[in-house]
């Protein structure tokens, strides 16, 4: 299956401590190239996710940002205040036991709630429920990767169907300049033995056949045609593969290039030229494609 390396992916989830929203986005790169952004105090996620991201991906650069809102009541800058009931009514009935015995003084409810350990401070911040957040952050993370993972698994065969569209054409292109070749070579032939006709020069005929051969060779573009058809054929065969096939297709196409320039230079006919040219701006076409895929 081929995947692309461009794509975007947004997840948004609502918890009873607050709302979350992760941002995934995926741009083309030679290599995998992470960059996550997170709040400072989740920090300690950022190998978790990385290694996420490494085993789900190959190449690309990869943007990872979390939005994260904590509700009020989840403010790491407010305490709840805690009273301990039971302990408060024991010093109740002493307070009072004592003021039976002694029949002085009054009950000050301040001095109750001064005793030590009946009034208990907590804060109420994400780290007393450290471990239920990060698990729900990590959950959230995986969904929203895997959404991205679909998004370039839909975006490859997009692209996969452009470049066989392409390669179709190419081979459309290359055999109609094969089956052009001989006349190619008849052609400069016939120019060749008019030419020497015409500047009135004796030639050996026996010789004459062996000049023509010697720049028949050097004109004929078969080995090249063939070669083109050999690519095309690899082009195909690695797009029907699995894994990360965008170096082996950068490749192929660097040498379909090289045998598209050849064929160019050594052509002595308008038609192949013509033809030629169509099959460079195919693989340029081919190659914009290919740039984007892991």
């Amino acid at each position: 299956m081929i995947h692309s390396m461009t794509a975007f992916s947004k997840n948004e989830e609502k918890y009873t401590w607050g709302n979350v929203t992760w941002e995934i986005c995926s741009l083309n790169q030679r290599y995998l190239d992470i960059h996550i952004d997170l709040p400072k105090y989740l920090y300690g996620l950022s190998w978790v996710i990385r290694k996420n991201i490494k085993d789900s991906l190959i190449r690309g650069r990869v943007e990872c940002v979390l939005h994260i809102q904590i509700n009020k009541n989840c403010d790491s800058n407010t305490e709840t205040v805690s009273v301990n009931k039971p302990l408060v009514n024991n010093l109740v009935l002493y307070a009072k036991w004592i003021k039976t015995l002694t029949n002085e003084g009054e009950i000050n409810p301040i001095d109750i709630l001064s005793w030590p350990g009946v009034i208990t401070y907590e804060k109420n911040n994400l780290d007393n429920m450290k471990n239920n957040v990060h698990s729900e952050l990590l959950i959230c993370f995986k969904k929203t990767l895997d959404n991205l993972i679909q998004d370039r698994k839909r975006e490859g065969v997009f692209l996969k169907n452009k470049i066989i569209e392409r390669l179709h054409l190419m081979y459309s292109e290359v055999n109609k300049i094969r089956q052009y070749i001989p006349n190619v070579l008849e052609c400069k032939r016939k120019q060749l033995l008019e030419y020497m006709k015409d500047v009135c020069v004796y030639t050996d005929p026996a010789r004459l056949e062996q000049e023509l051969l010697m720049i028949a060779q050097k004109i004929d573009i078969s080995e090249e045609v063939d070669r083109l058809t050999i690519h095309i054929k690899e082009m195909h065969r690695i797009l029907d593969e699995n894994g990360a096939v965008g170096r082996r297709l950068d490749f192929v196409i660097q040498e379909l290039h090289r045998e598209a320039n050849t064929l160019t230079s050594k052509s002595i006919n308008s038609y192949i030229t013509q033809l030629a040219i169509s099959l460079k701006i195919f693989i340029e076409q081919i190659r914009e494609q290919t740039q984007n895929i892991e």
